[in-house]
């Protein structure tokens, strides 16, 4: 199944009142076919179980250079269910798609694709400090905690994400802001004590609704 397939299938899935719904949402200038997650998911799973990992990133490439909605959904889709070896193949082509990214709802289903190379990996944690903490999109600046939430689970090593995450509190963005509070959230299911630390520091610089969901579980 190719991507021309894919789409094919992504097309016959679609719903025009759903279309048009989603992009009154993100009011992002894209094609919208108005298909639900659970349907790109089911057809990014038919896919791996009948090609080979070689296609994977041509077709991820086609894929996204469609720019609609779906289609760039699906590549997330496509990278999560499937356990690929050339994760410094998959890297290049996040590092490459990155300076396309323009909505949260396509950039997350990303996260668990980029999460993997990350652990196969972690010195991509320098390339992202190099190349993405200080982008001009900051799209890509969120993604740098959207993308390491990995690491607020318990066990792991917060310090890096955080110390990111401390960069950031002066962006007034509304998303940027989410993303420093979804980080400490998370963080605070297990280790509550480091997130008083990190709000003790710096709530008077974040916007008031960043601080109170961090809290919500202090």
């Amino acid at each position: 199944m190719n991507a021309e397939q894919l789409l094919k299938q992504l097309r016959d899935f679609g719903n025009p009142i759903d279309a048009e719904a989603v992009a009154r949402y993100h009011k992002v200038d894209r094609t919208y076919l108005g298909v639900r997650v659970p349907q790109i998911t089911q057809l990014a799973r038919g896919y791996w179980q009948t090609e080979g990992e070689s296609e994977l990133i041509e077709t991820c490439e086609q894929l996204w250079k469609t720019n609609i909605a779906e289609a760039r959904v699906l590549v997330g889709k496509l990278l999560e269910v499937r356990k690929f070896e050339d994760h410094g193949a998959v890297w290049s082509f996040l590092s490459q798609i990155k300076e396309e990214l323009d909505a949260w709802a396509i950039a997350d289903h990303l996260e668990k694709g980029a999460k993997r190379c990350i652990l196969v990996d972690e010195s991509r944690l320098d390339d992202m400090e190099r190349n993405w903490l200080k982008h001009e999109n900051f799209w890509v600046r969120r993604a740098c905690l959207v993308y390491t939430l990995y690491y607020a689970k318990s066990g792991r090593n917060p310090e890096r994400s955080l110390q990111w995450a401390s960069t950031m509190v002066d962006d007034r963005g509304w998303f940027i802001q989410k993303a420093i509070a979804w980080w400490l959230r998370e963080l605070s299911k297990h280790n509550p004590e480091r997130v008083h630390q990190f709000l003790e520091r710096y709530r008077d610089r974040m916007k008031t609704f960043a601080v109170k969901e961090a809290s919500k579980y202090l």
